[in-house]
């Protein structure tokens, strides 16, 4: 994932209170799994990450 689609990513979470990973991925460029990725580099965490992916959250 791109810099800026990152920054994007934590303003969305950190800001903007969007945890799911779908919504997420609507927003950006990228596919859901590809916003997993990023959310754990970024030190995100997840409650069940072996779910559905369309149904996983991000916890802050």
């Amino acid at each position: 994932m791109d810099e800026l689609s990152s920054k994007y990513l934590v303003k969305m979470v950190e800001e903007d209170h969007i945890y799911s990973a779908l919504e997420l991925a609507d927003h950006l460029p990228y596919t859901v799994i590809d916003v997993i990725n990023e959310a754990v580099k970024l030190g995100y965490s997840f409650d069940d990450i072996n779910q559905d992916p369309n149904l996983v959250t991000v916890n802050t």
